[in-house]
């Protein structure tokens, strides 16, 4: 009811000013406006009434969805006419212009042209017969119900009721949540692990499934046995596969032909995929979970089952997750474990580490201590299911921390909701209800988002946006509040983010939250997978209203989108197109969808549109990146709403329609990955632009048909900006007249050059491409840079400054640049990497200071003084890095440092690591063969060491928090491989059960391996408090042992070589310890491992 009465007010002072303008008259709309304009204020009056009332009758809800439609519709008929009156202002002015051009007497003719064009106007009367037909709809329709629904309130409509709602949302950092469900799952996942590992001679490949309810956890334990270190290297290809109702064959098969190494994506013939796949996995250890399987032949019998049996190696495993045993039975899975729901202690766990954020689990104590009572009940409601605790868990951590707030959940009456599906807890309903009503919009939207797959954030903001579903609020930019929406889904649980990248953050939702999303949207919302489920009964009545469509594909691959399966939905808004075997569009089809906003054709085969797309005149956001494109249609050109234009990706798109340049509503033009070569003149018109990705012009001649750097200089909205191809600026007074530095909304910036060897630059090329950079000096309140492919000696002088407030900085490709200067002056920077930096042989002072700014001895200079991540990648040539002194403070906040690659580097300043990197949690250090680091010992906070390849390594000690140590290829840090280090079982000190460990995996040469397997009395005294034990044979097969009881072991010529603890993080116990192959010389417990190591839990 809330949003009903939004859209009403939203709409009511629109009308107020369309019955004021000129046009309005001209059509003779001014007593139609006004009078829908006295209905929606009867309707909105007697709207807040009832809600006062908390009327929630069926009538109540039916009476509501009739006036939501009629809100779309006028909303349609608002824009229809907004788009009539841009067009007519375009068309008069244009005709001025004429009769300006054939008169010095302008005035002479302006009236005659405005009683032409309205004349040419008024023959077109569909939006005043559209308006009456709504006026008559909500008056006989609508508004003949309101008396009696009256007789349910007794009294009358008061006027307009003060709402207040109390918020206690906070802004905060998008966060991935782990899905935490208890210590049971812990152990569930060890008993698959080992099960999945064990030598076992039936039928290959055996099945493994897990079973239970939806949203108790399977995918959550499945997902856990999947990322195991055991898992990963006990099998060749790991393939992840989501099922779900709706799957299709060939997408299965182009994931695991991907999975393993290969190239299916173009690929949609069945047969051929079936042969891909077995060339792929064919003689491989193969791990496959197949996620959430609702039925066995489709994704088995016909086509699995047969195709893996001929092809993979003996001891390959597929694991299941389902909700119906019948589906383990049918795939005869030799073990099912069914997953339970949580003990209650365990649920009041995982509720408070949802409700109470990170930063307040230790000042939360008492208020746990005081709620723990009520948040058992709650546990207890949601019937021990992980899925529902952690989503009232982050409801409740954006309400206050007291027992009234939390009572009054506990007492909703919506726990007792009828009409919901069966499979949909009431929990998740209770959690949607208590979003904020726009919100509400952005959630339900996300329904038309293909089932279990991740989907980009930034790509979902802009759907919400176009869409209309973002208000807009004083000083907050749409896409800043869209960023706040999805931040408070986040928060509630109802959303999982992965793939966290600087770039791109991706998104899913838990089936059972997009099973609730999909029946609360489903009066507006459609998704369909084949074309017949358009044509079914369901599209009758009311759903001829439809407002969005999704249409994924099915089992049987569509490859045309025809006018008759849409033709009815003239109300449509939003059209997904996800099905990828789409290559063809009926020519007469965006005809019918006049009100279509959104068009979303990513990844599909079209290879062109057709010219009915000009008609679709309220278009904003059109899509057709990755897809084989050749050319956009001429009548793009009325397109005059586009706001989005996306073409990354389309590798046959060469060149874009002049006529894209008048449309000056456009805010975001992506073109990275295209054939483009540059971009039409005019770009200097757009001047609503946001996000560009620009292409400099060849040269002059290109230049004078195409736009040219210096047009940038009128685009002063801009908030991201792509250059590519600098290197055909000529002259660096065109990079000065694009004018960076005055943009001062810009916050994210990258100047590409394009790929070339260190060799073919030349002197002037690179003195010229010096200059071109020096002149694109961006503005001070930058936030991410990337300097790519850059070819001159140095970095721009700007960079060193203290004013930016950049806080990412990746600099890749530059391998004719020999000097890094002045980067540790950067106050905000966090982030930094380089790499690919070839010419560079020595990082001094310079990189920390400029000598025109500053004295590098100056005492109380800090430098890099925010800096968390450095790293430097692929650096052949390097072979310095000198100290500032141990008295200068560098990297105080340093957390992880990565050397990569940089096999001549030989010198590396102590101070990073010892004296000044307080925070330093993290280092890896690999392929720097010269490197003289002999030791890494007393950093205190460090928990993660991967080192390789560093020949002078001779000690690791006094680490008390490591949790995770991964060694290869360090000589110098020897030790015997004849018998088991003495501190398996003890501290080093004779202190028995120090660590308390569950797991061993070892790979050894054969005569220690002989010792453990027949159970030898000093290496069993070592190992005798590991549940299981893991040998590794010389065909890398896992055998299993016990210590009471050892299995017959296998001949295995390996030799230790490399230490690499792995398992869950868990304080205070050690989870696994494996011993690679190699060489080893002394008969002595390695020092690398002596010192404190009391947390040691993976190595």
């Amino acid at each position: 009811m809330e949003a009903v009465i939004k859209s009403i007010s939203k709409v009511l002072g629109t009308l107020i000013n369309m019955a004021k303008e000129e046009l309005a008259m001209q059509l003779r709309l001014v007593d139609d406006v006004q009078t829908l304009r006295g209905t929606l204020v009867l309707i909105q009056s007697y709207l807040q009434d009832f809600e006062k009332k908390n009327i929630k009758e069926v009538s109540m809800e039916q009476w509501l969805d009739q006036i939501n439609h009629a809100m779309y519709d006028i909303e349609d008929l608002l824009e229809d006419y907004g788009a009539l009156k841009d067009n007519t202002s375009e068309s008069m002015s244009n005709e001025e212009d004429k009769s300006s051009s054939s008169s010095s007497t302008k005035v002479r003719f302006c009236f005659p042209v405005k009683c032409s064009y309205f004349k040419k106007v008024g023959s077109n009367h569909r939006i005043g017969v559209e308006l009456r037909r709504l006026n008559k709809q909500l008056n006989d329709d609508i508004n003949g119900q309101i008396p009696r629904l009256s007789l349910l309130t007794n009294f009358a409509p008061t006027g307009r009721v003060k709402r207040q709602r109390t918020s206690n949302h906070r802004d905060i950092a998008v966060v991935v949540r782990s899905d935490i469900v208890g210590n049971r799952i812990q152990d569930d996942a060890r008993r698959l692990i080992e099960l999945l590992t064990k030598v076992d001679d039936r039928d290959n490949p055996l099945v493994y499934a897990i079973v239970g309810m939806r949203g108790i956890g399977k995918t959550t334990l499945a997902k856990l046995v999947f990322d195991d270190h055991i898992i990963a290297t006990r099998f060749q290809v790991n393939v992840w596969v989501s099922v779900s109702q709706n799957f299709n064959e060939t997408d299965i098969l182009r994931n695991i032909i991907t999975s393993a190494g290969g190239d299916g994506e173009r690929c949609h013939d069945f047969n051929l995929l079936s042969e891909k796949v077995k060339d792929a996995v064919e003689g491989k250890r193969l791990f496959m979970v197949l996620d959430d399987v609702w039925e066995t032949k489709r994704v088995w019998n016909d086509t699995l089952r047969i195709l893996l049996k001929r092809g993979v190696a003996e001891g390959s495993r597929v694991l299941v997750t389902t909700t119906n045993e019948e589906v383990a039975a049918q795939m005869m899975a030799v073990h099912s474990q069914r997953v339970q729901p949580l003990p209650l202690e365990d649920g009041w766990s995982l509720l408070c580490k949802s409700a109470f954020p990170a930063w307040e689990q230790q000042a939360a104590k008492d208020d746990k201590w005081n709620l723990k009572d009520i948040g058992i009940k709650l546990v207890t409601r949601c019937d021990g299911l992980p899925l529902a605790i952690n989503v009232i868990g982050g409801m409740l951590s954006a309400r206050s921390k007291t027992r009234e707030s939390w009572e009054y959940v506990l007492k909703d009456d919506t726990w007792e909701v009828k009409g919901l599906p069966k499979e949909i807890h009431s929990v998740l309903y209770i959690c949607y209800k208590d979003l904020p009503t726009n919100i509400k919009r952005c959630f339900l939207y996300c329904s038309l988002f293909p089932k279990g797959e991740y989907f980009k954030i930034m790509n979902a903001k802009n759907l919400w946006i176009q869409e209309g579903l973002i208000e807009d609020e004083k000083n907050i930019s749409s896409n800043d509040l869209a960023e706040r929406y999805f931040t408070i889904l986040v928060q509630r649980n109802l959303v999982i983010l992965d793939r966290v990248y600087i770039e791109a953050v991706y998104f899913k939702m838990h089936d059972l939250v997009y099973s609730l999303s999909q029946f609360l949207a489903r009066n507006e919302n459609f998704v369909a997978t084949e074309e017949k489920e358009i044509l079914n009964s369901e599209f009758d009545g009311k759903i001829k209203k439809l407002r969005r469509l999704s249409f994924l594909g099915g089992p049987h691959e569509t490859t045309n989108i025809q006018k008759k399966c849409l033709q009815e939905q003239v109300s449509l808004r939003t059209l997904l197109i996800f099905a990828k075997t789409i290559n063809n569009i009926d020519n007469d089809l965006f005809y019918h969808l006049r009100h279509l906003r959104i068009l979303w054709l990513r990844g599909t085969k079209v290879t062109e549109l057709p010219a009915s797309l000009g008609s679709l005149r309220l278009l904003r956001y059109l899509n057709l990146s990755q897809t084989p494109i050749k050319e956009l249609p001429i009548e793009i050109k009325n397109l005059n709403a586009l706001r989005i234009l996306d073409v990354s990706e389309c590798k046959n798109l060469s060149n874009l329609p002049s006529c894209l340049m008048k449309l000056h509503h456009i805010c975001s033009l992506t073109t990275k990955g295209s054939a483009l070569d540059h971009l039409p003149p005019g770009l200097g018109n757009v001047k609503k632009l946001q996000l560009l990705e620009f292409i400099v012009p060849l040269d002059q001649d290109i230049a004078r048909e195409s736009s040219a750097v210096k047009d940038l200089e009128t685009l002063t909205e801009l908030r991201r900006l792509n250059l590519y191809k600098l290197e055909r600026v000529l002259d660096s007074s065109q990079a000065k007249s694009a004018s960076l530095k005055d943009k001062l909304h810009l916050k994210e910036l990258e100047l590409s050059c394009s790929e070339r060897d260190s060799n073919e630059v030349s002197t002037e090329d690179s003195d010229r491409i010096e200059e071109v950079f020096e002149d694109l000096h961006p503005p001070f309140r930058i936030k991410i840079l990337k300097i790519s492919n850059y070819f001159g000696c140095k970095l721009p002088s700007w960079l060193g400054s203290r004013q930016f407030y950049i806080r990412f900085l990746k600099i890749t490709g530059c391998s004719n640049c020999k000097k890094l200067d002045g980067l540790g002056l950067l106050p905000f920077l966090e982030a930094f990497y380089i790499e690919g930096a070839s010419s560079i042989k020595s990082i001094g002072p310079d990189f920390y200071t400029n000598n025109n700014t500053e004295n590098a001895a100056h005492q109380n200079s800090i430098f890099f003084r925010s800096l968390k991540l450095l790293s430097f990648e692929n650096m052949d040539n390097w072979e310095e890095w000198s100290s500032l002194g141990k008295d200068i403070r560098v990297m105080p906040c340093l957390e992880f440092l990565q050397i990569y690659a940089c096999p001549k580097l030989k010198s590396f300043p102590e101070e990073v690591l010892f004296h000044t990197a307080n925070y330093l949690k993290r280092i890896r250090i690999c392929k720097a063969t010269q490197l003289l680091l002999k030791k890494l010992h007393n950093l205190r906070f460090l928990e993660i060491i991967e080192i390789g390849n560093i020949p002078y390594l001779e000690k690791i000690s006094g680490l008390p928090v490591l949790q995770r140590l991964k060694i290869e290829d360090c000589p110098g840090l020897n030790f015997n491989a004849d018998s088991l280090p003495i501190w398996f079982s003890t501290d080093g000190h004779g202190n028995d059960d120090n660590i308390k460990a569950t797991y061993l995996q070892i790979s050894c040469k054969e005569e220690l391996a002989r010792k453990i397997c027949v159970n030898d009395v000093h290496e069993w005294s070592k190992i005798q408090q590991f549940d299981n034990i893991t040998v590794l044979d010389e065909n890398e097969r896992l055998r299993l042992t016990h210590p009471e009881i050892p299995n017959s072991f296998t001949r295995y010529d390996g030799q230790i070589k490399c230490l690499d603890f792995s398992g869950p993080v868990d304080e205070e116990e050690l989870i696994m310890i494996k011993i690679r192959r190699g060489e080893v010389e002394e008969p002595i417990m390695p020092v690398c491992l002596q010192g404190r190591m009391q947390s040691l839990n993976h190595v």
